[in-house]
Formats: C-alpha cells, structure tokens, sequence
C-alpha cells in the first residue's frame, strides 16, 4: 500500500519545514512534552525546541490538485536552555500533567515545566539512569537495581541486576522494567512469568499504542508479550542486536539495529525493510509510517511496505534519537555531531490511504 507523495528531485524536507541547533554537548536523551521538543545534554541541560511557531512553513492544498509549500513568515523561536543537573542528563519522560520528568548522574529527580523547575527527590552518590511518568502524577524512576515509584504506587521494586529501562503503558498505570539481564512485568499485575531472562541487557521499551503488548530489545534479540498470554515470544533469526523499535498503529512491529530495519507480524512473519536503513527508528503515532536513517545519515519517512520514501535529512553525521511528536506533526531528531532538529510533517504529505489508518 503506498501510503506517502513522494517527490521526485525534491530538497529534503527538513530544509523546506525544519529548523536545527547545534550544541557543544551531544543529546542523550529526547522526549516530546506536547508540541516542545526536549532533549537531555550530556552538559546536564535541557534543551527545548518549539516544532511549530507563529510563522513557521506549512504544507496548503494547491488549485489543481496536490499541494505547495507555503514559506516561514517568520523565523523559529530560539532553543530554551535550562541547566538542571550536574554530570548530564541520563535519561527523560513526558510528564501526562504536562512538561518532562528529568533523571541526572547527579542523583537528583525533576519535573521541568512551564519553565520552572520542581524537585523530586535527591539520592545521594547515586545516578538515576530510567524514569517513566505515569497517569495521575505516578512517576518511577530507577538508580542501581532499584525501582521507586512517587504517587498513589509508592513502593520499591527490586530487580535482579541494574535497570536500564522503564516504560508505562498508554494508560498510565502499568510499568514494564527492563535491566541488564531482562525485562520484568509484575507491575502490570501478571501472575503467569511475567519476569523474562534474556542473558542482556534491555536497551528500549515499546508498548502497542492499545497496552495489550510489550515489547523488548537488547542485543541477544527481542521479546514480545501479549498481555493476555502466559507466556513471552522470542522474536528468532534476526540480522542483529536490536537497539530501537516501536509499534505502527495496526500493531506491526517496527525494529531497527546497527545496519537493519525490520517488521515484524504476527500473522506473516518478517518482512525486512529494502531500502538499507538502520536503527534508530520511531513509528507515526496514527499512520502507517515510520522514521530511520541510512547509512550516509539520510533520515527518511517509510510507508509500511511500500517502496515510496520521502527524503527528511540530507547526509550527515548518524542520527542517534528520533521522536515522533504525540499528535504525529512533527518530528524531531539528535545527531552525533550535537545537532538538535525538528521538522513539521502535517497530514497533507500523506496519501488518503494512509490518513485513514488513524488510530
């Protein structure tokens, strides 16, 4: 199914509806609190982006059929910087009660939003490495082999080696944990394995965008469980470690390692991407597209299954993150050189077929 208009001969289209920043400190970390980029620096600051801004470019239906580009009126708004923790930013999460909740090599847990800043919690001598931010103000965030949860959750869970990562479920109440040797479920409420021993590390999360799956990736491969099973999947005879993947709407799974991109369906199997893209990835919240990069560092949108692509990013440095906003208008993108970049993509750019596919 071609879902996308690709242009032929046309610049990318972070030059046509993007803006970027370079900063001296690499990002580690980007999540998206509504339309406002945010990316966690290696310097221990905040940097935020607005993807959309009085002015900015657009995309218009054109008389005649197809559509034109309407040029920026005016130019972006300059990068928010808040220096929150001392020896970088390790990790990020959206807040639900809006802003982001930022977790230091200092120790220290905060709520940036709206400008202010909100302590959390301190632990002393100890790097907060996951965060996840839930409904109802729940927050957890992980130091060592501890998980501690804030809110109406408060506990500790204690997980067999050092957590790398946490993830709420789209609801908001449940939370997968991966860690150096795993992924575990028992805050999801499972009484049936919900603890799986991948002899790894766990290195990104993903929940299907309706919480009935999760999924897992780390170097020995990936995981996949369906909440309503007993038993966990081992996803077999991939062409590498997994570092990144995410759900498409329909709830294929999209994974992208070192030098591969694939999908995954339960119905039919593997379908290997041909077009030689690579990890990192992140899927459309409501369309059946998908972001990566190449090997030049090309970032490119890909439908699911189709051979049209549409060219975001000329060659450059490799992109190390890559996030769909929530609303899917925009994404935003980190490169291994300190670039910091975000690019509207409104609805127009994509054929009917694949705006019927919302969620």
């Amino acid at each position: 199914m071609n879902v996308l208009n690709a242009s032929r001969a046309a610049p990318p289209l972070h030059d046509l509806l993007g803006v970027s920043f370079e900063f001296n400190s690499l990002s580690q970390a980007l999540v998206w609190d509504r339309d406002f980029a945010c990316f966690g620096l290696a310097d221990g600051a905040v940097a935020i982006l607005r993807a959309h801004w009085q002015g900015a470019p657009d995309i218009s239906p054109r008389a005649g059929g197809g559509i034109e580009l309407v040029p920026a009126s005016g130019p972006p708004a300059p990068p928010a910087i808040f220096a929150l923790h001392r020896g970088g930013v390790k990790t990020l999460a959206a807040d639900p009660l809006g802003g982001v909740i930022s977790g230091g090599a200092d120790g220290f847990l905060l709520r940036l939003a709206d400008g202010e800043v909100q302590p959390l919690e301190k632990l002393p001598r100890r790097a907060i490495t996951a965060v996840a931010a839930g409904r109802g103000a729940r927050r957890a965030y992980a130091a060592g082999r501890h998980v501690d949860f804030l809110g109406p959750d408060g506990k500790r869970l204690t997980m067999p080696a050092a957590v790398t990562a946490l993830a709420y479920d789209p609801a908001g109440l449940h939370i997968a944990v991966g860690h150096q040797t795993g992924v575990s479920l028992e805050a999801c409420g499972l009484r049936d394995n919900p603890r799986l021993d991948l002899a790894a590390p766990v290195s990104a999360l993903a929940w299907r965008a309706d919480g009935g799956a999760l999924a897992a990736a780390s170097p020995a491969g990936a995981a996949l469980r369906d909440r309503a099973s007993k038993q966990w999947e081992r996803l077999e005879n991939l062409p590498g470690p997994v570092a990144s993947l995410g759900f498409l709407p329909d709830g294929a799974l999209v994974l992208g390692g070192a030098d591969f991109v694939c999908i995954h369906r339960q119905d039919s199997g593997w379908l290997r991407d041909g077009a030689l893209l690579r990890g990192p990835v992140s899927c459309h919240p409501r369309l059946q597209v998908f972001a990566a990069a190449d090997a030049e560092g090309r970032l490119w949108l890909r439908g699911d299954g189709a051979q049209e692509s549409i060219l975001l990013r000329e060659p450059g440095p490799a992109v190390t993150h890559l996030a769909f906003s929530p609303d899917g208008q925009a994404l935003a993108f980190a490169a291994a050189d300190g670039e910091a970049a975000t690019v509207i993509l409104p609805d127009l750019l994509f054929r009917p077929s694949a705006r019927s596919v919302a969620a």
